[in-house]
């Protein structure tokens, strides 16, 4: 019975990770942002580097092999919204 318990709890905990961040949602992006970069750098810094074009997936791919930690749906949602971020 308990083993039975416990593959449900961990069932449920699955699924509710799978659908806990929405990578089109804007709100998510900021966050990420606000939690992950701003640690190290201001969001205006952030934006200037969108705004001018550069390559985010090579910066975060940079900033990751500098100890920067972001989880795969973090990357995923930051993914989704490179260059459209303050829209």
């Amino acid at each position: 019975m308990k083993s039975v318990l416990l593959l449900f709890t961990l069932t449920l905990f699955v699924v509710a990770a799978t659908f806990a961040a929405d990578p089109n949602d804007p709100k998510e992006y900021r966050e990420i942002i606000k939690k992950r970069c701003t640690i190290c750098h201001n969001q205006e810094r952030i934006e200037s580097a969108i705004k001018e074009g550069r390559d985010m997936n090579q910066i975060l791919t940079k900033m990751m092999s500098m100890g920067a930690t972001l989880t795969d749906q973090e990357q995923k949602v930051l993914g989704t919204f490179w260059g459209e971020p303050m829209k």
